[in-house]
């Protein structure tokens, strides 16, 4: 931590007018000083009886600092956003609305989400406790400048989120919109702005106020982020289903490009031909591009429907997770129908 330059220049004259380092010390205790402050300001100057007071060198650890609290703010900010994204996506889920697009498919892009966390989660609870331990051999790490003005911004982020999520929550009711998810999600930016605020407030504690706070209010503070987050992740799990559903769900993604790309060749082929859609064929037979199609189009079936008509089908594992844009599900089999012009 960098020395304040009023402390060091304090000591400089003290040293400078004949007082003792005990003296010294003991007036900047008596104003508050930290002891770990105390001693590197006294530990900075040494006395010459010829010369007086002598500079000893000091090695700035200020860039570290930033770095260490950069990181740190940066993994709380991660942790924090894929919180509310989970949140969004669960509440969307849980509760639908009228003419709503928004399907259980959709739910696999919070999958990257999941992941932030899963790789946020640990690296903020190493960081902050590594914070933790250094602010406990120092107290005086609680004060640098790096950490007091990124936890000023992140205060201040987290007004000014509250401040607009009542804005438009009371927009939203003047203008008779107020639906229950939008209260949900309203109520979880809320939360998430007081576990911003809640753990960065013990940052702003000093003296009598830090030590009145309760075990409760510190505990909220270090831990009610990362529980969050394993209670929103676990919960994705089972929503969301886990690598061995994510495999299926891409298995059916694959089933169903396909199945879309040999119908507009299949198409395209017998339109070519002029001629009535025959009674059997092989779809890999007209495709245009058979070197793009995974190993699943060999499985696309053909079926004539009518003179003009066709149809593709496949099977897919996961029908409930499947994308329909184009095609509709008949059980676990995805289809296209086609007509010849």
């Amino acid at each position: 931590m960098q020395l304040p330059p009023d402390l060091s220049n304090f000591v400089r004259d003290a040293l400078s007018n004949g007082h003792s380092k005990d003296d010294i010390a003991t007036s900047l205790a008596c104003s508050n000083w930290t002891s770990q402050e105390i001693d590197q300001a006294l530990g900075a100057w040494s006395v010459d009886e010829k010369i007086g007071t002598i500079p000893q060198p000091m090695r700035s650890s200020a860039a570290w600092d930033a770095l260490f609290y950069a990181l740190l703010f940066s993994a709380f900010g991660m942790v924090i956003g894929n919180i509310l994204t989970l949140i969004f996506g669960q509440i969307t889920l849980w509760l639908p609305e009228a003419g709503d697009t928004y399907s259980s498919n959709g739910l696999r892009n919070l999958r990257w989400s999941m992941a932030a966390l899963i790789i946020f989660t640990p690296a903020f609870l190493w960081l902050h406790h590594r914070d933790m331990r250094a602010s406990l051999a120092n107290s005086a790490n609680k004060f640098g400048a790096p950490r007091r003005w990124l936890s000023a911004i992140a205060i201040f982020a987290a007004a000014i989120a509250l401040l607009c999520d009542g804005i438009y929550l009371i927009y939203r009711f003047l203008d008779g919109d107020l639906t229950v998810r939008f209260l949900c999600k309203s109520g979880a930016v809320a939360l998430v702005a007081f576990v911003v605020i809640q753990y960065f407030r013990q940052d702003r504690l000093e003296g009598k106020d830090l030590a009145q706070t309760s075990r409760g209010d510190r505990f909220l503070a270090n831990w009610l982020s990362p529980s969050l987050a394993l209670l929103v992740l676990g919960l994705s799990f089972w929503t969301i289903g886990g690598p061995a559903q994510g495999r299926m769900e891409h298995h059916d993604r694959l089933r169903i490009s396909d199945t879309r790309s040999l119908a507009r060749d299949v198409a395209d082929c017998l339109a070519s031909a002029d001629k009535d859609v025959p009674d059997s064929l092989d779809p890999m037979t007209c495709a245009h591009n058979p070197h793009r199609l995974s190993g699943y189009a060999s499985s696309v079936t053909y079926e004539r429907l009518s003179q003009k008509r066709f149809q593709l089908c496949t099977n897919v594992e996961v029908p409930e997770r499947a994308w329909t844009y184009g095609g509709e599900l008949k059980g676990n089999r995805y289809c296209i129908d086609r007509t010849i012009k």
